[in-house]
């Protein structure tokens, strides 16, 4: 199986290919260099994987929440590329891609993923791993961070800026402080698994189909 990934809903946007058992990333450190050097990021992954476009079974990206600018690149450069090479997309919940992380970095098997929407507010849902995979218990919320309904009964992380930016309301909601990571964001790697999945269930999407998930008609968050 041969897929490509693009995350680029945060601050920090990254690229990955995926070709069998080998996968390589590459993180693009700040909003500002992510429309120039996504393609390039791309065609160098490409050239030393030896693999083209026209090879890939299918191109993930994050559809969101998250920045709305940077969901626009990552949704335009997989729609362009998918309509190019006729490869389905497979979009991808960034706060899933950041569950996924914690289960792959500390093996954290139950996340309540909460990034900073800007206006205050905040995009939220809880995760819980099943089958190796981040699965979305409820939906995905934007709300005021005072508005944040979970319960935490001692085996919950939280993941996410949210937790930085309104530690007042969020910080208590995780019964052990110590496992809350505000610091990460969304990876291109970690859209993999349930991009895989949703590959071999038959659930990819034609190019035209595959759009971001804003929340929001409007954000503040313009990176």
């Amino acid at each position: 199986m041969k897929l490509l990934a693009i995350e680029t809903s945060s601050d920090v946007g990254s690229v990955a290919l995926l070709v069998g058992e080998n996968l390589a990333q590459q993180h693009i450190a700040t909003p500002r260099e992510q429309t120039e050097r996504i393609l390039p990021i791309i065609g160098e992954l490409l050239v030393t994987a030896g693999v083209s476009l026209k090879d890939l079974d299918g191109i993930a990206f994050g559809r969101g929440p998250g920045s709305f600018t940077g969901l626009r690149v990552a949704a335009a450069v997989a729609q362009g590329l998918g309509l190019a090479v006729d490869v389905p997309l497979l979009p991808v919940s960034s706060l899933a891609a950041m569950a996924q992380g914690r289960w792959r970095t500390d093996r954290q098997k139950c996340s309540l993923v909460c990034i900073d929407a800007r206006m205050g507010e905040v995009f939220w849902g809880a995760y819980e791993i099943r089958e190796g995979m981040a699965e979305l218990l409820g939906v995905e919320h934007l709300s005021a961070p005072g508005a944040v309904a979970w319960t935490d009964a001692g085996s919950w992380g939280g993941v996410g800026s949210g937790f930085d930016a309104y530690r007042d309301a969020l910080g208590s909601i995780i019964a052990e402080a110590g496992n809350i990571q505000a610091a990460c964001q969304p990876g291109a790697a970690d859209l993999l698994p349930q991009a895989l999945a949703d590959l071999r269930g038959g659930r990819a999407q034609s190019a035209e189909d595959a759009t971001p998930v804003y929340l929001r008609d409007e954000t503040a968050w313009q990176k």
